[in-house]
């Protein structure tokens, strides 16, 4: 039997992101999202979770971009205060740099934000997937395990869309995926769980209809996630532009849910784990 998680990412990070979520969820095959603590779009985003009941939400744990949660850090970020960055937190979080004493702190203070709003929560991620490097698993699940957090994300990508991907792109999906095991381990070790397999690294940039059947036709049996990025434009280019329309076209094709039925691939989310 194959099952299949759909979760967005970045929620609350923008009005259009938001909006782009929540129409992947009701019109298309989103099953899933991680929310931002406190992120730009934060409020909002809340509200359409609470009148969305159907959508399963998780922590997108933040220790890369923007502000803390918590004031004083001295390790977690750079003389102006703010996170260090996205290459810039990656590289110090698998050198080890990292007061693992925040990190912990940090995590225990954003997972309470989102609790404190009355959503339930079901599993953690981190933005950039720095939840992996290093020896911030350790930190990180005891603070999610601590609140009843109990799935995690293991972003092992093993799909490749049907076109050739840049060298750079390969070694980045190898280092993730040699990051991932070691961090499964830690993760397993404090009783928290992930899906069997994880798809969504080598698709970014490529998620188009085409590439997104392509994946599906690829999933191997047992419980896979697929991570996503939906959304409405809000620049010009970049990760924000309409990159972010085109995976929202794709995941609310109709064609996809009569895909998954003709291969028996059943929809589900992290709190029906």
């Amino acid at each position: 039997m194959k099952w299949l998680i759909v979760n967005a990412d970045d929620f609350g990070i923008s009005s259009k992101r938001n909006a782009g979520i929540i129409e992947a969820h009701r019109r298309g095959i989103v099953t899933s999202t991680s929310l931002m603590a406190y992120a730009p779009a934060f409020p909002e985003a809340v509200k359409y979770a609470k009148a969305c009941p159907t959508l399963d939400v998780g922590v997108h744990l933040n220790l890369s971009e923007g502000e803390p949660v918590v004031l004083g850090h001295k390790s977690l970020v750079g003389p102006d205060g703010k996170f260090w960055g996205k290459e810039e937190s990656r590289r110090r979080a698998k050198e080890n740099l990292f007061n693992l004493a925040e990190v912990e702190r940090e995590t225990d203070a954003q997972i309470d934000v989102l609790q404190q709003t009355g959503l339930k929560l079901s599993h953690l991620n981190g933005h950039h997937h720095i939840h992996v490097f290093g020896s911030l698993p350790d930190p990180i699940g005891r603070a999610a395990s601590k609140r009843g957090i109990r799935s995690f994300r293991c972003p092992a990508d093993k799909v490749r869309p049907p076109v050739e991907i840049s060298a750079e792109k390969e070694s980045r999906l190898e280092e993730y995926r040699v990051a991932a095991h070691r961090a499964t381990e830690v993760f397993a070790g404090l009783k928290m769980r992930s899906t069997e397999h994880f798809v969504g690294i080598g698709l970014s940039g490529y998620l188009n209809l085409e590439n997104l059947i392509s994946a599906i036709k690829q999933l191997p049996e047992g419980l896979t996630e697929l991570m996503v990025h939906p959304g409405y434009a809000d620049a010009p280019d970049g990760f924000s532009g309409p990159e972010r329309e085109t995976e929202l076209r794709a995941l609310t094709d109709p064609r996809l849910k009569l895909l998954l039925r003709l291969l028996k691939i059943e929809l589900t989310s992290f709190s029906k784990l």
